[in-house]
């Protein structure tokens, strides 16, 4: 699900609760510097307050959020419209609470050298939507996403070069070292487990995280940047198949979401 993030990406994803701020941010056309911490989670690079304005206007003009006003001071909201595009431009996020239904899904493709734009269109897709690589053209995942790649496939007119299996598991070989090989959840485990190491830390100098009433600080506010960019690195794999010792989770406890 590796995505480079713009300030509009951040902006959406905050207000959709992922980096743990309020899902409604106060006066957003007025933005302080500390302001614009609360409202990304933390202040992007070469980030300046025309910059963020500009990026909240866009936004506003797209439907994908809206202004509202309580108790006469102006709020900013995620519309029903910029719930949707956080789905479709991040479908993992949403994915990862979905049961496992036991079954795997298995793209294979065989597109020539000539076409290699539309392989790299098909690569990314994959990405995208989770697939893992077990080899240069066998994609695997274990989310429901059939629907999605069927409809990709067909905008493409890729259905004589790539096709789409389900299979419901395995007759031999080892699950978990087959998972291993295809997602790194070792190493992804590792840098969760820095995560959790930092929050530790950080409430053994009373800083209380998880009161939404208090101002974030500047550790935290690193923490919750690194946290997010992990998450988007993340496959959100079912639950049956992680490690028994998996730390994502509790980071995300950990950071109240």
């Amino acid at each position: 699900m590796k995505k480079l993030l713009n300030p509009g990406d951040i902006l959406l994803l905050g207000l959709a609760g992922v980096v743990d701020i309020y899902e409604e941010i106060k006066n957003p056309l007025g933005i302080s510097a500390y302001g614009a911490k609360e409202l990304y989670g933390w202040v992007p690079k070469r980030f300046n307050k025309h910059n963020l304005s500009r990026v909240v206007s866009n936004r506003i003009l797209t439907g994908d959020l809206e202004k509202i006003i309580k108790n006469g001071q102006i709020f900013l909201r995620l519309t029903s419209v910029g719930k949707e595009r956080v789905k479709r431009d991040f479908p993992m996020l949403s994915l990862s609470h979905k049961k496992w239904d036991g079954k795997w899904r298995v793209v294979i493709f065989d597109i020539a050298e000539i076409n290699k734009s539309v392989r790299e269109s098909l690569r990314r897709k994959l990405k995208e939507l989770g697939f893992g690589m077990l080899q240069e053209s066998v994609w695997v995942t274990p989310h429901n996403i059939g629907q999605d790649m069927r409809e990709f496939l067909e905008s493409k007119k890729l259905g004589a070069y790539a096709f789409v299996l389900e299979v419901s598991g395995f007759l031999a070989g080892d699950r978990k070292l087959l998972i291993e090989r295809i997602w790194k959840l070792e190493e992804l485990n590792r840098k969760y487990n820095e995560i959790l190491f930092e929050l530790k830390r950080l409430k053994s100098m009373y800083v209380t995280y998880s009161d939404r009433n208090m101002k974030p600080t500047t550790e935290l506010l690193k923490v919750r940047e690194k946290y997010l960019r992990i998450l988007l690195t993340d496959p959100c794999l079912p639950k049956e198949l992680l490690p028994e010792d998996w730390v994502g989770e509790k980071v995300r406890k950990a950071l109240g979401k």
